[in-house]
């Protein structure tokens, strides 16, 4: 007899993956608002603590729903949902024997780790400048998160999240007023290993273009 419903049919595949999506940017908007030090902070490592728990429940389901698990857990995106989900369990196991600071802290880092699945947005159909825009918008507000938790409490210039933004964005352009500094040693870090990233990437880009150039004006000679 017929399986009337399959619980790795690509109906509930794709259902699954749309919640997983949304749950990806509930953690999002959640912790922009975090760093504001709202009075509603609970509520929000509540709804935290629901996303993440379905992000965790959807690793597993796509995990025992592949047949070839290693390749499954070499892809670059599953690798970052494993962290997400060590990382959450280690939550789970210190929410009760650490103190509300810790607990704040690591749960804050789970959430940055999240919004690194949001680099599956690269590869939907859009144009060119517009994934370019994406691509450029995404790596900034990743770092921007890594900068405020390392600047947090110790860079009197870097209070939220728009003050960390505005600093990555200024910094990874070159433009780079000198009205904020980072003051810890891993801003400083993240910072210079995303300019130099970000200078490699159009060099790259330059060297590639020049390249294609070059064979076509010799392919071009071959021809006459």
């Amino acid at each position: 007899m017929p399986k009337l419903f399959s619980i790795y049919s690509p109906r509930v595949f794709k259902i699954v993956e749309i919640i997983g999506l949304l749950c990806t940017f509930e953690i999002l908007v959640s912790f922009v608002l975090s760093t504001y030090n709202p009075p509603y902070e609970n509520i929000l490592i509540k709804l935290d603590f629901i996303s993440l728990s379905f992000l965790t429940f959807e690793f597993f389901y796509k995990l025992f729903g592949v047949k070839d698990k290693f390749k499954f857990l070499k892809n670059i995106y599953n690798i970052i949902d494993a962290i997400v989900v060590g990382a959450f369990v280690l939550y789970l196991l210190q929410i009760t024997s650490t103190t509300a600071f810790v607990s704040l802290r690591l749960i804050n880092t789970i959430r940055v780790l999240v919004l690194l699945r949001i680099i599956k947005l690269r590869h939907i159909n859009l144009s060119h400048e517009t994934l370019n825009f994406i691509t450029i918008l995404i790596f900034s507000f990743i770092l921007s998160c890594f900068i405020w938790l390392a600047e947090n409490g110790v860079n009197p210039k870097i209070n939220n999240f728009a003050d960390a933004f505005y600093f990555t964005v200024i910094s990874i352009t070159t433009i780079g007023y000198g009205d904020i500094t980072p003051q810890t040693m891993w801003g400083k870090m993240i910072i210079v290993f995303s300019v130099l990233y970000i200078i490699s990437g159009l060099i790259s880009k330059v060297q590639k273009i020049i390249r294609c150039k070059i064979e076509k004006r010799e392919n071009k000679n071959l021809l006459i």
